[in-house]
């Protein structure tokens, strides 16, 4: 095998179909945890009995896979492209540091690059797809490394929570906070930090209010027009709303829509909503 893409599930992509020749592309899954419940996050998982099994949990969590883990799936390819979710708020991207190190150490000369996101979902599944456009086009590993680096400077995702109960019971969020978003109907609008964390730039009450706050984010900070991966927890008629506005606004744009990863599920929780867009620069 040449060409191996590898993500953990911070990406919901489950599948690609027609993939260049020669190249496979891999899944590692998060282990999810609901109080003493562990869940692997493969695409099985159901994601109705997890929203519910997260609202009856006082704890919830994630833990990344193990090097060991990704070793296993960085092997068998000339040149390995590794995606992971942002290392800012986990450990995948250690942990699939100390894999491709452990990988090395038996065959220095293997090709293997690993990129911290900086972020989740939408955004994540845009630089999957274009790591599959740039070996379809022939480049070499050393180009492809450089012209994923440099895209990833032009993406950006967009997160709108109708609830943030994770968030507080990770200890995040004010429990508070959390209670008036849930009692009030607000939704909470963000965007991913330089630094790969999530900023909260906004609060609207009622959907079309919320709908008009994170289409304005996303515009405001630069999007292109060219191509959006909108990903919903259980929401497609959320999402196909958001398509709509945006294909009206940019006729000739490129979307898809996808449901979230069991991870994904975790933390933009029911009925959320993330985007992953490109940006003029």
């Amino acid at each position: 095998m040449k060409w191996k893409i590898v993500t953990d599930t911070g990406s919901n992509i489950f599948e690609i179909d027609n993939l260049p020749d020669d190249t496979s592309f891999e899944r590692v899954p998060m282990l999810l945890y609901l109080d003493n419940e562990e869940i692997k996050d493969t695409p099985a998982i159901d994601r109705t009995n997890l929203i519910e099994k997260m609202k009856n949990s006082a704890k919830v969590g994630s833990a990344c896979p193990s090097p060991g883990v990704y070793a296993e799936k960085f092997d068998g390819a000339e040149n390995v492209i590794g995606f992971t979710i942002t290392g800012t708020l986990s450990g995948s991207y250690g942990s699939a540091l100390a894999g491709r190190d452990l990988i090395l150490e038996e065959n220095p000369t293997k090709n293997i690059f690993i990129l911290d996101s900086k972020s989740t979902a939408g955004e994540v599944d845009l630089l999957i797809r274009k790591a599959v456009e740039l070996i379809r086009e022939g480049k070499n590993f050393e180009e492809l490394v450089a012209e994923l680096k440099d895209y990833h400077k032009k993406t950006r995702v967009a997160y709108m929570f109708k609830s943030i109960e994770n968030l507080v019971k990770n200890g995040r969020v004010n429990k508070f906070i959390g209670s008036v978003v849930d009692r009030l109907n607000i939704h909470v609008i963000g965007i991913r930090s330089d630094e790969g964390t999530i900023e909260m730039t906004s609060r609207a009450r009622g959907e079309k209010r919320a709908i008009k706050a994170f289409i304005k984010d996303i515009i405001d900070n630069g999007f292109n027009g060219k191509i959006l991966e909108i990903a919903h927890v259980n929401n497609e008629v959320l999402a196909e709303k958001i398509a709509a506005i945006m294909i009206e606004k940019y006729p000739d744009v490129d979307i898809k829509i996808r449901s979230t990863s069991g991870l994904c599920t975790m933390y933009t929780e029911a009925g959320g909503i993330t985007v992953g867009y490109e940006r003029n620069l």
